[in-house]
């Protein structure tokens, strides 16, 4: 048999052999997005494992196209091999404990071009609550300028639990490791620190009113300082965007642009379309 008839020979079974990959246990797509596109060196078993621990636990993730799902998962695998781990007061860290973490990340930065944040080196995990010697408190969470994010594991899984109660620990401590990146941080996004003082602009009128006291859609530790304002002002915005939108629309769209996503664009991977405000 020639060359020709033999690749007219194996042809069928090289289409049927591709679709099947393509689709294998339902995941193909998805996992033919995360090999090529973005070019992410997982095993399928470690795609599987990852976007279980996803579909389970974040919301945000749940509402992306396959493509966005590979991207999510792309830069997972890539914060889970630079990021440090450590389990503090006996707490056992787990594979789904990491992701959970990371995934904190990645879901802040989705719209952005650069998503490590070079100042974080990675995340302390506790059990719960933890006393910090620095402050002579208990903290569910802290997040320095530079060095590690410590979270509490309760109130981070917590967090994503209740994805409409307006708290999200992961998301609020790793909005301060954002705001700090434009100082501590090797690379940053250019678009969002070329943004960031409009953005505070806009967003300190609401804050001003809440250091008077008078009433505001935001929760009131929002008020505490301009860092913590911004923090809550990300936990609100993926937490109940519809209601944010309403209620500070200002607030809420630049924040769209800030972080180049709008999250009520659950059809189109959460991608921003500008309509100036």
């Amino acid at each position: 048999m020639n060359i020709v008839g033999l690749l007219i020979f194996l042809m069928p079974l090289i289409i049927i052999y591709g679709i099947y990959q393509f689709h294998l246990i339902g995941k193909g797509k998805a996992f033919y997005f995360n090999r090529v596109k973005w070019s992410t060196k997982i095993t399928r078993a470690k795609y599987i494992e990852l976007d279980g621990i996803l579909t389970k636990r974040i919301y945000f993730y749940k509402g992306l196209s396959d493509n966005g799902k590979a991207k999510f998962i792309n830069r997972i695998c890539n914060l889970l091999l630079i990021k440090k781990f450590e389990g503090k007061s006996g707490l056992m860290l787990t594979s789904e404990i990491k992701v959970v973490a990371c995934a904190s990340i990645v879901q802040v930065t989705y719209g952005l071009r650069s998503y490590e944040l070079d100042n974080i080196k990675g995340f302390n995990i506790y059990p719960t609550v933890f006393y910090n010697s620095l402050m002579k408190a208990y903290l569910k969470g802290s997040s320095p300028p530079e060095g590690m994010i410590s979270l509490s594991w309760k109130d981070l899984e917590h967090g994503f639990l209740v994805e409409n109660d307006k708290y999200n620990l992961g998301l609020h401590e790793v909005a301060h490791s954002l705001k700090s990146s434009l100082k501590h941080a090797y690379d940053f996004d250019y678009k969002y620190s070329s943004y960031i003082k409009q953005w505070e602009e806009v967003g300190h009128v609401e804050f001003k009113k809440m250091k008077r006291g008078e009433e505001s859609f935001l929760r009131k530790y929002a008020g505490v300082n301009e860092h913590e304002f911004f923090a809550v002002c990300i936990e609100h915005f993926f937490e109940v965007p519809e209601q944010f939108q309403f209620n500070l629309p200002k607030v809420s769209y630049h924040l769209s642009v800030l972080l180049n996503l709008d999250p009520l664009n659950v059809s189109g991977n959460y991608q921003l379309v500008n309509q100036p405000l």
